[in-house]
């Protein structure tokens, strides 16, 4: 034998010897044995079952044996001796490691230099990190409290040298193959939103099961390698001072106290104001009205709610970070429009209630219309402190329609928008695989409301004009036409759905016949236009009045066979939070395809989608019935969100901490852009 042959024959051994570690067979190379008194347990994934009372989402684990003092030196011992070994020899520190203050868990070793990283915890018992109980005493302080510490810790690794340990050991970086490489610690870096993540995880103390409960940070490493020879001194450093540093800052002593505390309690803030907002016109004491006290009254419902000095536009096209410029111009509420609220922790806060029903925004070009409506479609979202956005907040089921030519439709009744297509082809049951832009802009709208969403977001820039207006002249021109526009069908889908809508318009002056609310947003500053839009509606007739629909329709349940979902087996990859790679080599005949979630631009990070994948094979592998009604299958699923975090759609034998909770509005748009999906409208059962 000889050449590459040869050389990987010679570096790693043939024949028998291809050990893989301690436990795993021995090789070419004998591993170095921890002590007998060291437990290790390679299944580990923490206590199971429901809701702590602190409102963490406990991940699934095997019980594991007691860990004693000591085993960290035996770790580092072991670490030591790999110096020069080849690199699959990392896998003897597979299992789960006993230190002196927590516990380290190398769940998954990478194969090579070049793989996925490998993957690690670290648990620190709530006695040590003595972090105040306050801090995660219910469900969305959890999520906030989490989501900081996730913050900590990406800050902490920057400190360390820009997530390498390359620094630290005097090499550089590169990627040649016989360089040194690895060294890297990746953690799912947060956005500006604050979503519930596996990142960091809250285990409770459960005396009656023998588990003392703690903090859990789930981190990927890129070992340290030279070729496909392990670098001993560096992977020395890393389990050394890198993972010490991790633990000491899973502590409330390595956090500013006034810096995490303001934290848990904006995001608080934001969802009880959330919560006030959108109440159905209840009797509220709540609120309070300028110049005046506090009392009783009916307020209107608002679907959202804008605060007076929020900063909307974001930093660049490609960034979500505020503007910081200093000519930035601050929100200011219309008059009319001002509401105040009172929260737990910051008080009073002002700002613009949009109320449900029809809102146009309008105005000149580059005056800040998209902007104001981009700020609406994050606002199901809580926001980090320092945001601009936090404490604009929406109903948390507002869904951004676009038109999305080439996307896949599958049995939806779109005939509240189209009939009669000169195919012959029916519309109370279409499918297509190459969507036209206004065919897919009813089947968003319709796919939306079977969903539950209660609010829609559609800006003229992103729409196919077709579907939200005709005028009198394309009326006359043109008589032989299938669609019947938003403009017509936007008031019955409110009246009969209870569904509002927020539309920016810039061009289509005929939706001042149905809008309830006009604003115009001028040099970036918003007033209510609402009676001067009448008074023009009045002067200018358009054809909204005679075309109007009087009702819209019922939206149909369709029932999903949940076998048309991606099997376990499934190669999935997400390329990017809108682009998803399927490949159905274990389906005999399929190509792979190429799931485009760009349209669903609420989604705000690659671990939400990551979340959906997992989330599509949990709904293949957990489906109670032939055929369940796709609202239904979505509610379970929320249920389980609920009960066991995100961790309740990751099979028991895998631990992933790059995951974020999507809505499950998301996860149903998804189902519905799969190609190989299938849905009738039969009755259950």
């Amino acid at each position: 034998m000889s050449g590459r042959g040869a050389y990987y024959k010679q570096l790693y051994g043939g024949g028998n010897n291809r050990g893989r570690g301690r436990g795993r067979g021995r090789g070419g190379y004998q591993a170095v044995a921890p002590d007998s008194h060291i437990a290790r347990d390679h299944t580990s994934r923490g206590p199971g079952g429901g809701h702590s009372s602190n409102g963490a989402h406990p991940a699934k684990r095997h019980k594991s044996d007691a860990m004693e003092d000591g085993s960290r030196g035996e770790l580092l011992r072991i670490v030591r001796a790999l110096g020069g070994k080849p690199y699959r020899a990392y896998r003897d520190l597979q299992g789960e490691w006993g230190l002196m203050d927590s516990t380290l868990f190398v769940d998954h070793v990478q194969a090579d230099p070049y793989a996925s990283p490998s993957k690690l915890r670290l648990r620190v018992p709530h006695a040590t990190a003595s972090f105040p109980e306050s801090l995660f005493s219910n469900h969305i302080r959890t999520v906030a409290f989490c989501d900081y510490v996730t913050r900590h810790i990406c800050s902490v690794i920057d400190e360390m040298g820009g997530k390498t340990t390359a620094a630290a050991t005097g090499r550089t970086q590169n990627t040649n193959w016989s360089s040194p490489k690895g060294g890297q610690l990746t953690v799912d870096r947060p956005g500006q939103q604050v979503l519930e993540r596996t990142s960091v995880i809250l285990y409770p103390h459960t005396p009656a099961d023998g588990e003392e409960g703690g903090i859990e940070l789930r981190f990927c490493a890129s070992l340290p390698a030279q070729g496909r020879t392990i670098l001993g001194d560096a992977a020395y450093e890393l389990f050394s001072r890198i993972i010490t540093t991790l633990v000491d800052n899973l502590k409330y002593d390595a956090c500013d106290p006034q810096a995490i505390n303001a934290f848990v309690n904006s995001v608080e803030d934001q969802e009880d104001l959330r919560r006030q907002v959108t109440a159905s016109g209840e009797l509220s004491t709540i609120a309070i009205i300028p110049s005046s006290e506090s009392h009783d009254m009916l307020l209107p419902g608002l679907v959202a709610f804008v605060p007076n000095g929020a900063i909307l536009p974001r930093g660049s096209g490609a960034s979500d970070v505020p503007m910081g410029s200093l000519s930035v111009i601050q929100f200011t509420s219309p008059p009319k429009l001002e509401r105040t609220f009172v929260l737990p922790h910051r008080g009073a806060i002002s700002g613009m209630g949009i109320p449900k029903g029809i809102t146009m925004i309008a105005g000149g070009g580059f005056h800040g219309k998209s902007t104001l409506l981009a700020a609406l479609a994050r606002g199901c979202y809580n926001h980090t402190p320092g945001d601009g956005r936090e404490f604009l907040v929406t109903s948390p089921n507002l869904v951004s329609i676009q038109g999305e030519d080439g996307r896949s439709i599958t049995n939806v009744d779109i005939s509240p928008f189209i009939s009669a297509l000169p195919s012959g082809t029916p519309t109370t049951s279409f499918s297509t695989q190459d969507a036209s832009g206004s065919t897919s802009m009813a089947a968003g709208v319709v796919e939306a409301l079977e969903l539950g969403a209660d609010t829609l977001l559609f800006d003229e820039d992103t729409c196919a004009t077709n579907f939200l207006i005709r005028d009198r002249r394309m009326q006359r021109l043109v008589s032989a036409d299938p669609i019947t526009p938003l403009v017509y069908n936007v008031r019955a889908m409110f009246k009969d759905h209870g569904v509002s809508s927020i539309l920016v318009i810039g061009g289509c002056g005929d939706y001042c016949d149905v809008a309830d609310l006009v604003l115009e947003m001028r040099n970036y500053k918003c007033s209510d236009i609402t009676a001067r839009a009448k008074q023009v509606a009045q002067e200018i007739p358009s054809a909204v009045i005679e075309h109007e629909v009087a009702a819209f329709g019922t939206v149909r349940p369709r029932y999903l066979q949940c076998t048309s979902l991606p099997s376990p087996e499934t190669k999935i990859s997400v390329r990017r939070r809108t682009m998803v790679d399927i490949s159905h080599r274990y389906t005999a005949g399929q190509d792979p395809d190429t799931l485009d979630l760009s349209a669903l631009i609420q989604l705000v990070h690659d671990s939400q989608t990551r979340a959906i994948v997992a989330a599509l094979k949990y709904m293949r592998s957990n489906s109670r019935a032939p055929g369940e009604s796709l609202l239904g299958l979505l509610k379970h699923l929320d249920t389980v969100l609920d009960e066991d975090g995100v961790d309740g759609v990751v099979p028991r034998d895998r631990i992933d901490g790059f995951l974020a909770r999507p809505r499950v509005i998301e996860v149903g748009m998804a189902i519905n852009r799969l190609r190989t999906v299938f849905f009738d409208y039969r009755t259950q059962g």
